[in-house]
């Protein structure tokens, strides 16, 4: 067991360096490694100390070829020509394809080595599928898109996935399929989910069913992840180590009983026959769900027992545990970086240390009972790290979700997936079987869900830290009323320290939401939005990847009032996914929002006070059609313009002159050639603007800030500087951070949320 975890922490060091170490100390390094493991084998002291030089090497240089290999766009209209081999399932989202491909640059700013791409589609042609090669236009796109306090990291999650550069495809004559798709085991998931979608007419049974087949979770639906997460079923959605295990055993009794009547009896023994069939299958099952880290390590697992059977010999489960973790880490350094990762072999390594046998279903019941408390509990650190909250209604709702999951749900997909290749009507069968059960099932799991919201919660790094040497305490036995003592440990979660601002503060923060805008107003008392960061054809998705996690990190379950400057279907979109995974009670929309079921009226003239903290929401445009919202603290103002053209501008300026003496101002129409008028800025004239959303170096926009920057005034781009977090006090306007980074052409980011590699969030 030292071994794997002396792996482990020498790649989280390899990984977690300021900088990758160059050649020479990498080989020496090896060397070392090497000299360590094979010398002096038999001292513990110098197999750890192998061990670690051996993960830091391998991360290091994992991180430096993919350093030497990624492709940043040198300019706006950074163009290449691809020639590759489709590697995944294409998936939709709204008009456009995403998959990955692994390609050669044919003519463009990069050698012909080959590459791992991340492309985007949009209107491809019918028929694409895995395996076939292309030949494709590309324009290169920024591996980060987007710099938030909090979020997803793209830059980082293309590390972790070993994505080198992320292109779209362009509309050309040079798009051409070059040869068709080969056999191959991703071919067979893209005919399973095909079957699965044309038997199955319900759209989310069929997303479920296509999860749990072939481990493709692209059409689950925002509102089935929510009633996931609210119940704390979110691990049985994809193919996890539970669901190979389970389909060894099945396939183990099996192969007990196929050994009877074929004609090896002589030759193999039952036991063996049975167990390497169990493990062939759950090795095919493993590769029909992508190969994943929880279903690899599973295997891995059932592999080192069976063997230990083959060979008389008995393993101990710490060995096997350590086996499996040395074999991932060695396959794929990068692993650590993946929730997964820690979520599955935590969860196994709690099961392993206190599982033990029990006679008779009464003892039986009352040890599984007690070794799914013990993981609940070994898993919360990392759930709500992962997470940022955890579900409390996740242990009673997976008492009855994880046997009817594993002993009726999986088995009956997996045998409409292996027909679906051979018979395909009786897959449609069984599929139809499987539609009635989840339509007969999920009522009551969202019932389960709006009754158990789950508990948001944003802890210091040093909570986990105590949250750790809690789970041990607990887990770890002894004396009883020590092991209670462990539950102090929630204790911080329950008293949180708030982080809004002190009464008669307004902290702003103009989030960073690509082409669109958002900015989070917070007083000591309201938490208001303006904007949803939404543009064309987003619906609702920067809500989720921008918006959500920033309240996450700031601890805020509810917004008190959002203010969109014109309705717009996207902005509706998210609006209306705001309101149902946090809560919105008030929204202001400018020109109105017709019909709508929430609690909506049309943007006015009006002032609203949180404290010390006047908010004012004022209308301009034609009829009104638009609004701004002015925030002013301790006789300092901000002023954010939303939608104002330059026809707006002028209006708005002679109806209410009292609104444009502001300190800040975010400029308006994110900060186009369309707004930003002379006039504007002469009768504004701010200490600072700040140009958010919009294409980043596009020449209205870079003509809009030259005007501003020409009249004396500083600017600050989100596209450069990434988030902003200011705050409007008596002290003025201060500014607090950019959540941007700086990156050298050839350093790997050493900003690394140690010791969460996983986590991609850094709190304001």
């Amino acid at each position: 067991m030292i071994g794997g975890l002396s792996l482990l922490v020498g790649a989280l060091v390899g990984l977690l360096a300021p900088a990758v170490p160059p050649v020479p100390c990498q080989t020496i390094g090896a060397l070392v490694a090497v000299a360590a493991l094979t010398f002096l084998r038999y001292h513990a002291v110098a197999r750890s100390l192998g061990m670690v030089l051996l993960g830091c090497v391998l991360a290091g240089r994992t991180a430096e070829d993919w350093q030497h290999r990624r492709i940043d766009p040198g300019s706006r209209d950074t163009r290449v020509l691809l020639e590759g081999r489709i590697l995944d399932v294409p998936a939709r989202a709204g008009p456009d394809l995403h998959f990955d491909a692994q390609v050669q640059v044919v003519a463009g700013p990069a050698d012909g080595r080959p590459r791992r791409a991340r492309l985007a589609w949009r209107e491809p042609p019918a028929g694409l599928r895995v395996g076939e090669r292309w030949r494709w236009l590309a324009r290169v796109e920024p591996l980060a898109e987007r710099h938030n306090f909090s979020g997803l990291d793209t830059e980082r999650l293309a590390f972790r996935d070993g994505v080198h550069f992320v292109a779209r495809v362009l509309p050309s004559r040079l798009d051409i399929r070059l040869a068709g798709a080969d056999a191959s085991i991703d071919g067979a998931r893209a005919r399973i989910a095909d079957r699965i979608r044309a038997s199955i007419a319900d759209p989310d049974a069929a997303a479920l069913v296509t999860a749990l087949a072939v481990g493709l979770t692209d059409d689950v639906t925002p509102d089935q992840w929510r009633v996931f997460n609210a119940t704390g079923t979110t691990h049985l959605v994809a193919i996890s180590g539970l669901h190979v295990t389970l389909f060894a055993l099945l396939m183990i009794s099996a192969g007990r009983r196929a050994w009877r009547w074929l004609p090896l009896q002589r030759r193999v023994g039952r036991e063996t026959f049975a167990g390497v069939a169990g493990l062939l299958a759950a090795g095919a099952y493993a590769l029909l769900a992508g190969l994943s880290v929880p279903s690899f390590r599973t295997w891995l697992m059932l592999a080192a027992f069976v063997f230990s059977r083959l060979v008389a010999r008995h393993v101990a489960p710490a060995r096997v545990w350590s086996l499996a973790l040395i074999v991932v880490l060695l396959v794929d350094p990068r692993a650590p970086l993946a929730a997964g990762f820690w979520l599955s072999f935590v969860a196994v390594g709690v099961i392993l240390a206190l599982a033990s046998p029990a006679n008779g279903w009464r003892a039986q019941a009352r040890a599984a009972l007690r070794l799914q408390f013990a993981v609940m509990v070994a898993l919360a650190p990392l759930t709500v790290a992962v997470f940022s909250g955890i579900s409390l209604a996740g242990f009673l709702v997976n008492l009855v979700a994880i046997p009817f999951v594993s002993f009726v749900f999986v088995p009956l997909v997996l045998a409409g997936a292996m027909a679906a290749l051979c018979a395909p009507a009786v897959a449609a069968l069984l599929f139809g079987l499987a539609e009635w059960l989840y339509l007969s099932t999920w009522p009551a799991l969202t019932a389960a869900a709006d009754l158990g919201t789950p508990w948001r919660v944003a802890p210091s790094t040093e909570w986990f830290v105590l949250a750790g040497v809690a789970v041990v305490v607990a887990l770890h036995g002894g004396a009883a009323a020590l092991r209670w003592t462990a539950a102090c440990a929630a204790l911080p979660l329950l008293f949180p320290p708030s982080r809004l601002p002190a009464p008669g503060v307004a902290r702003v923060i103009v989030l960073d939401a690509g082409r669109g805008a958002a900015t989070l107003v917070l007083t000591s008392s309201q938490t208001w939005l303006f904007d949803t960061g939404d543009a064309w054809h987003t619906d609702g998705v920067r809500v989720r990847q921008v918006v959500l996690p920033a309240l996450d990190a700031l601890g805020i379950a509810r917004v008190d009032r959002l203010v969109l400057p014109a309705l717009t279907p996207e902005r509706g979109a998210g609006a209306a996914l705001l309101a149902g995974e946090r809560g919105l009670a008030a929204l202001s929309v400018g020109g109105g929002w017709p019909a709508s079921r929430l609690r909506a009226v049309r943007c006015g003239d009006a002032a609203f006070f949180a404290g010390d903290v006047r908010l004012e929401t004022v209308v301009a445009g034609e009829r009104g059609g638009s609004c701004v919202l002015r925030v002013t603290a301790g006789g300092h103002s901000l002023l954010i313009a939303g939608d104002l053209d330059a026809a707006a501008e002028r209006a708005l300026a002679r109806r209410r002159p009292d609104v444009l003496a502001n300190d800040v101002l975010v400029i308006s129409r994110e900060a186009s050639d369309v707004g930003s008028s002379r006039e504007w800025i002469e009768v504004v004239a701010p200490g600072l603007a700040v140009a958010t959303g919009g294409i980043a170096g596009a020449a209205s926009r870079e003509a809009a800030l030259g005007r501003w920057r020409s009249h004396g005034i500083a600017v600050l781009d989100t596209h450069v500087t990434g988030a902003i977090d200011l705050v409007v006090g008596t002290h003025g306007v201060e500014r607090l951070e950019c959540a941007g980074r700086a990156l050298a052409s050839n350093r790997w980011p050493s900003q690394w949320p140690f010791p969460w590699p996983f986590v991609w969030r850094r709190s304001p």
